[in-house]
C-alpha cells in the first residue's frame, strides 16, 4: 500500500515538472507566432495596448523629434515580421520636451542670419552655396527646418546661401550693395560675386560704428564687370579732427596806471602833469590783415576753395541733409536735399579768409569742420 502511494506521488510530481517545462518553453522559446502590426504614427498608449493583446512585451524609448510628442516613430521588430509571443517589442516615441519657434532667416545676409540663429538658442548647421541670378550674394535662400517650426533647443539649422549670378570675368552685373555691413563681411560678399575689394578708405566719423561700410566706389547697384576692383569706404569710429582757429593779433601797448600820490609829499605841479599823462589816448591797435581786395570793386576776393567730402551713413529711410557754410560774407546753405544711405557727397565751396562748414542730417548736428 505504501509502495503504491509513493509511486502515485512520484507520477504526480513528474507531471507537474513536465507541465512547467512545457509552459516555459512556449513562453520563452516557442509557442505560437504573431504578425508584428504597423504601429508607426499611432500614439504610444494605443501601440502598447495592441502589443500586450498580442502577448508581446512593449518597451518605449523616447527620441527627439520635430513632430507631435508621444507618437510612435519607429518600431522593432518591423511591421510584417513574425515574432514569438512573450518577446520584447521596442517602440521609439517622439519626446515630450519643450519646443521653441525657429526664426525665419530667409532674405538675411548669412552673417546676420547666423547671429540671429545663435541668439535664439539654436546651432548653425550645414551651409550650401549655389548660384542664383535673382538673389544677391551672401543672402539666405532657404533654411531647414523651415520657420516657424517648433523644435527643441540646440537644433541644427541648415541654410542655402546665394552666390549671386554665375558671372565670369568680363561679364557685367549690378554691384551688390554692401553698405551697413562689417568690412570683412562685405569683402566676403564681393569676393563671392567675383569682385575684388582690397582697397579700403577709412573715414573719421562717430555717426557710424567702427568697421562698418558706409559706401562703395563705384556705388552699390552700379553695373560692374566680373573681376573688377571695388573700394570700400569704412568708418574708423573716430571723431573728425578739428583745426583750432588761432587769431593773429598784435598786442596793444600797455597803459600804465597813474600812481596816487599824497599832496603833502608831491608838489601840485607834478600831480597835474600826471593827470595830463593819464588823459592822453592809448595807441590804437592795428587791425587784422584782410584778404586781398579787387581794385575796381573793393570787395574781397574768394581765392580759396574748401573740398568737402561727406559719406552718408547707412539709413533705414531717406533723410534731409543740410550743409551750411559761414565765412566773412555771412552764413549760407550750400547743400539741402533728401539723401539715402551710402551716398557720397562732394562739394567745392569757395570762401574768403576762413570757413566753417556744419553738417546736419535729419535736422540733427553731425559734425563741423574749419578751413583756413
Amino acid at each position: 500500500m505504501r509502495r503504491w502511494i509513493s509511486l502515485s506521488l512520484l507520477a504526480v510530481l513528474l507531471v507537474l515538472i513536465c507541465s512547467g517545462l512545457t509552459i516555459l518553453y512556449f513562453v520563452f522559446f516557442g509557442g505560437s507566432s504573431v504578425m508584428m502590426p504597423d504601429l508607426t504614427g499611432e500614439s504610444a498608449i494605443v501601440a502598447m495596448e495592441r502589443l500586450q493583446q498580442l502577448g508581446l512585451l512593449p518597451k518605449v524609448e523616447e527620441v527627439d523629434s520635430y513632430g507631435e510628442p508621444g507618437v510612435v516613430l519607429e518600431q522593432l521588430p518591423k511591421a510584417g515580421e513574425k515574432v514569438k509571443r512573450g518577446r520584447i517589442a521596442i517602440l521609439k516615441v517622439s519626446g515630450s520636451g519643450e519646443r521653441f519657434a525657429l526664426p525665419d532667416i530667409r532674405g538675411m545676409q548669412y552673417e546676420s542670419a547666423l547671429k540671429k540663429i545663435e541668439e535664439a538658442g539654436f546651432v548653425a548647421g550645414d551651409v550650401v552655396r549655389i548660384y542664383d541670378k535673382d538673389v544677391p550674394p551672401g543672402v539666405v535662400i532657404a533654411q531647414s527646418p523651415a520657420a516657424p517650426s517648433l523644435v527643441p533647443m540646440k537644433t541644427r539649422v541648415n541654410v542655402l546661401v546665394s552666390l549671386g549670378p554665375n558671372v565670369g570675368k568680363g561679364n557685367v552685373f549690378p554691384l551688390p550693395d554692401v553698405a551697413g555691413m562689417n568690412v570683412n563681411e562685405a569683402k566676403k560678399v564681393l569676393s563671392e560675386a567675383g569682385l575684388f575689394a582690397k582697397n579700403v578708405e577709412y573715414v573719421d566719423t562717430t555717426s557710424t560704428e567702427r568697421d562698418i561700410v558706409m559706401a562703395t566706389k563705384p556705388k552699390g547697384g552700379s553695373q560692374v564687370t566680373g573681376g573688377s576692383q571695388v573700394t570700400l569706404v569704412v568708418s574708423s569710429g573716430r571723431a573728425p579732427q578739428r583745426q583750432i582757429a588761432v587769431a593773429q593779433q598784435e598786442k596793444a601797448p600797455a597803459v600804465s596806471k597813474p600812481v596816487a600820490v599824497q599832496e603833502s609829499e608831491q608838489p601840485k605841479q607834478e600831480n597835474s602833469a600826471a593827470q595830463k599823462e593819464q588823459a592822453k589816448p592809448a595807441k590804437p591797435v592795428q587791425p587784422l590783415p584782410q584778404a586781398p581786395q579787387d581794385k575796381e570793386t573793393g570787395e574781397q576776393k574768394e581765392n580759396k576753395q574748401a573740398k568737402v567730402r561727406y559719406p552718408v551713413p547707412p539709413l533705414s529711410r531717406p533723410l534731409k541733409l543740410e550743409i551750411k557754410a559761414i565765412d566773412k560774407q555771412g552764413e549760407r546753405t550750400v547743400f539741402s536735399k533728401d539723401v539715402k544711405g551710402g551716398e557720397y557727397i562732394t562739394l567745392n565751396i569757395p570762401y574768403t579768409d576762413q570757413l566753417v562748414v556744419t553738417v546736419y542730417l535729419g535736422g540733427e548736428f553731425v559734425w563741423e569742420e574749419r578751413y583756413f
